[in-house]
């Protein structure tokens, strides 16, 4: 039999396949799967309960590892002004690729199948993600829009006060002629 590379286990066996059925890879996937699971348990927390915010390049441009499809995908979906938290991974997880690469990879690596369900996103809850992303970004453009104004009207009360200070300035430093 030949070379088998483990993508798990990061090496190459040369047992073949039955490598899976060990201690050994089976305590890795172990580990890998709980790592996964708490970040993808972590994003299935905003599919009801969606979560919008000012976008901040130092925090929303982080990537995710997605074991089954070997692919690094955006964590979060942005569009440079805003951010909607775990919107990539969650539109990842909901694609038909993603569907079948993870049940590719519990059959590959002989996962315990109960838990394939969990790193899978159904279309209803994609539906019902997206109609509460659009009641989120509508409050939240209501917030900006306030904020903007206030912001506005802070810039206008201070540039009158300045006027006002270089106007009673220009009076007392230069008096009128009569």
């Amino acid at each position: 039999m030949g070379a088998y590379y483990c993508s798990i286990c990061r090496q190459t066996t040369f047992s073949g396949k039955s490598h899976i059925f060990g201690k050994s890879h089976q305590s890795r996937l172990r580990v890998v799967l709980l790592k996964f699971l708490e970040k993808v348990k972590e994003a299935r927390r905003t599919l009801k309960k969606p979560q919008v915010e000012k976008f901040d390049c130092s925090q929303h441009k982080q990537t995710f590892w997605c074991y089954c499809c070997d692919l690094e995908v955006e964590k979060h979906v942005t569009d440079g002004n805003m951010t909607v938290l775990h919107g990539g991974l969650l539109e990842h997880m909901a694609t038909q690729e993603h569907r079948k690469s993870a049940h590719k990879f519990w059959w590959e690596n002989k996962a315990d199948p109960k838990l394939r369900d969990k790193v899978i996103i159904t279309e209803d809850e994609t539906q019902r993600f997206k109609t509460e992303v659009e009641k989120v970004l509508e409050t939240f453009v209501e917030k900006e829009d306030d904020f903007i104004k206030q912001e506005a009207d802070f810039i206008r009360t201070q540039e009158k006060y300045r006027q006002e200070v270089l106007q009673s300035l220009i009076e007392v430093c230069f008096p009128r002629m009569q």
